[in-house]
């Protein structure tokens, strides 16, 4: 009996068996392993986009938002039942909210944000769910919301209202309030009191607040509804200082959140692109060194759409692979990350079910991308004619090292190897670039969000804001006195509205818009003009626009004549300029003497000192209307909105870079099998194993200094684009083109160190065969 196949192998073939099988075991687990990466980070941002989109959705809806806000001068059950009878008015209910300031150390206040409940046990509409504690609250205590825990001094609170004396009210509960903005966010408190604990904090007991629900769902009904209420309300004789209409259902940061989310899923489909790339690499390789055996098979009667149909088959079948670790990891990162938005919004998932219709994209993003990305070079495999194939010897002219001069032979030599495919050469240096440009962009746009945030503040030439409950010449000399102060400028503040109606949620935050009037000789406000130009002294009837301006004036420019309301009266101003502003909301800029005239006496004031401490000491006593902000706090609540963003660019640049890496790993591993038998000839003629591993890590240092190059250009591009979008989503400004030092050494560094470790392996193997082994490869 003849011996078995595999034992009439003779030594060298039985070695290159085992090396074309690891080889193939090599590359197929390199190929899943890219396909499986770029189908979990689609999958991730898929699944806890739908997943948070939908619990968002749920969470503010079970609150059932008022739909509007009727700011009056007094409301009580009477006149909220006979709204409710009014046309197109489904619920109505009387509330009040108080901003007062809350101690968080012995001369350290707090914004603490109080609303009014008549009624705990009939919540029909701005509903919250009880968490612990008391329901409802004792009088003299309040309930907080959860998100509020970190921002709230733990034991009795020490609670003033404006212009009020100190009280102390205990902490009786926690609630929960997901149509709010999370508190630490916003750094402020939020605490939820009766009329009865109101009045013992000095307040008054009567409501101010009256919130509808209305038959119509879109804003323009809203809207109307609401004015003709307010018409009606005032022919009752009711003063309507303000109507608030929210976004329609939508939670405060929803639209943010949904923006933000896109950006991610495009950034997760170019991942999958270059997964599906260097899987077209991978099989460019292989179809490289099996040539001929194409060649033979195609003499012996194979039709171009069976060897097409053979290689498809294979990349069918890596993609199936890769699907199967995609998937459930891309549902468990998901779920993951939805768990961690979750917590920054303040949210509660209900549910974690990803919908179908995500593992539909993911399976065919597995399945079909790698398909028609890897079509190319099979198809062009497969029409090669036998001719064409038997006579491809893996060699092409080349004229790089001819133009060279002064350098080794073996660098000579690696630069030629790496021109000799210039196909592959573009795809590989393709590859690794978009994975470095994708990388450069990620730290790219943090670092100009942090330029951004930092010329922000920088703007701001003060060190705390201090709203007074009333004008106070003497206190501003003062704090004046006051060791470590520079400087104190008397500003003008006062809310103010576009039209009858503004889009303020019920923070008082999201969507406010203030009119500010600026000192004739201030100094501590250096704001980038955009277009026009400044204020100049003594002007009466101008105004300069800053960034977010824009949502409730879209089409205001230079040389435009607006009308602002201010507590129902209309104001006329002449817009003479915008300015680029950072971290603040909607503001409209006019002379402290027009503000005067129009809104009353100036009691913001603006300190700027070394000792903090030291002035909220010598304010301890004064009637101030809010809490005094530093910068510091500042500083935290615009970080707080967008972090989250910025660490999910920098984990997919990362995971980008890594794709990049396995693509040139495996370009250079096809490279060093196609040259087998031209190192055996290298070995032969006296070339040592140290000089051919040299000419393989050559050729892969050389193609990752190229691709540094490459994705450094590829960035600029790119990090605008990303930039233009994240601004005008955070400030209404898109954010400038930043280059971060750091990002390009990190990608060198990862060029370089990532090129070198993947010609490692394919080049030590180069370096042990022997001249036998090396000419029996086939």
């Amino acid at each position: 009996m003849s011996r078995p196949l595999l034992g009439r192998l003779s030594r060298p073939r039985w070695r290159k068996l085992r090396r074309d099988v690891a080889l193939a075991w090599g590359r197929t687990v390199m190929m899943v392993v890219a396909i499986a990466a770029g189908v979990t980070g689609i999958g991730a941002v898929l699944s806890a986009n739908a997943i948070v989109s939908r619990e968002i959705a749920r969470n503010y809806l079970d609150t059932a938002p008022a739909a509007a806000t009727l700011e009056l001068d007094r409301v009580d059950a009477m006149l909220a039942e006979r709204v409710r009878g009014r046309p197109g008015i489904a619920d109505a209910q009387a509330r009040a909210s108080v901003t007062a300031r809350m101690r968080i150390g012995p001369d350290a206040w707090r914004t603490l944000l109080l609303f009014v409940v008549p009624d705990f046990g009939d919540l029909r509409i701005a509903a919250f769910a009880r968490e612990s504690g008391a329901w409802p609250p004792p009088p003299g205590t309040m309930l907080i919301e959860r998100s509020a825990r970190d921002m709230v001094p733990s034991g009795p609170v020490e609670v003033r209202l404006p212009g009020g004396e100190s009280r102390t009210v205990a902490v009786s509960g926690t609630v929960h309030d997901p149509a709010l903005a999370p508190a630490w966010q916003e750094r402020a408190g939020y605490g939820y009191i009766t009329p009865h604990t109101l009045a013992g904090l000095g307040g008054s007991a009567t409501m101010d607040e009256l919130k509808i629900r209305t038959t119509a769902t879109t804003r323009e009904g809203i809207e109307r509804t609401s004015r003709d209420l307010a018409a009606w309300l005032r022919a009752q004789g009711h003063q309507v200082h303000e109507i608030q209409v929210p976004p329609p259902g939508r939670h405060p940061h929803e639209s943010q959140m949904q923006a933000l989310m896109l950006m991610l899923v495009i950034f997760a489909v170019l991942g999958l692109v270059l997964a599906a790339i260097l899987v077209a690499t991978v099989i460019g390789g292989m179809l490289v060194q099996q040539i001929r055996q194409i060649g033979v098979m195609k003499a012996i009667g194979a039709r171009t759409g069976q060897i097409a149909g053979l290689y498809a088959v294979q990349v069918l079948a890596l993609g199936l692979a890769a699907a199967a670790v995609g998937i459930p990891a891309g549902t468990l990162a998901g779920r993951g990350y939805a768990g961690v938005v979750a917590g920054l919004l303040n949210l509660d998932l209900h549910s974690v079910a990803v919908p179908l219709w995500v593992y539909v994209v993911q399976f065919a993003a597995a399945v079909l991308v790698p398909l028609l990305v890897a079509a190319v070079p099979i198809r062009w495999a497969a029409r090669l004619t036998v001719r064409e194939a038997i006579s491809d010897y893996g060699v092409r002219p080349e004229t790089v090292s001819v133009r060279l001069s002064g350098l080794s032979r073996t660098l000579l030599m690696a630069l030629r190897n790496a021109f000799r495919r210039r196909a592959r050469l573009a795809l590989t240096v393709g590859l690794l670039s978009a994975g470095g440009a994708l990388f450069l962009s990620g730290l790219n746009v943090a670092a100009a969000w942090q330029r951004t945030v930092e010329d922000g503040m920088a703007a701001r030439h003060h060190d705390m804001e201090v709203r007074l409950a009333a004008a106070d010449p003497a206190l501003v000399e003062r704090i004046r006195a006051t060791p470590g102060v520079t400087r104190v400028e008397t500003w003008g503040g006062a809310p103010t509205t576009a039209g009858d109606v503004v889009s303020t949620y019920p923070d008082g935050g999201h969507g406010s818009f203030a009119l500010r009037g600026v000192p004739g000789d201030s100094r501590l406000l250096d704001l980038p003009v955009t277009s026009g130009r400044w204020l100049r002294p003594g002007e009466a009837n101008a105004v300069v626009l800053n960034s977010m301006a824009a949502v409730p004036l879209p089409d205001a420019k230079p040389g435009d004549t607006i009308t602002l309301r201010l507590d129902g009266r209309a104001t006329t101003w002449r817009v003479v300029g915008t300015v680029r502003e950072i971290g603040s909301p909607a503001a409209a800029y006019v002379t402290r003497t027009a503000f005067e005239r129009h809104a009353g006496p100036a009691r913001d004031l603006r300190i700027v000192t070394s000792d903090t401490a030291a002035v909220q000491r010598a304010i301890r006593d004064v009637r101030i209307e809010g809490a005094t902000l530093t910068a510091a706090e500042m500083r935290e609540a615009v970080d707080g909105h967008i972090f989250v963003l910025i660490g999910a660019l920098i984990a997919l640049a990362v995971l980008m870079a890594i794709v990049g890496v396995l693509g040139l790993a495996a370009a250079t591993g096809a490279g060093v099998v196609e040259r087998t038998r031209e190192f055996a000839v290298m070995r032969a003629i006296g070339a040592t194993p140290r000089t051919v591993l040299g000419i393989v890590l050559g050729e892969s240092v050389f193609v990752g200094l190229l691709s540094w190059i490459t994705a450094t250009l590829l960035a600029f591009p790119l990090s605008w684009a990303i930039g233009d979008l994240l601004g005008e989503l955070a400030f209404r400004a898109p954010l400038p083109l930043t280059v971060s030092p750091l990002a390009l050494a990190l990608w060198a560094l990862a060029a370089i160190a990532g090129s070198a470790l993947a010609g490692v392996v394919p080049a030590g193997r180069a370096a042990r065969l022997t001249i036998g082994q090396a000419l029996a490869y086939v």
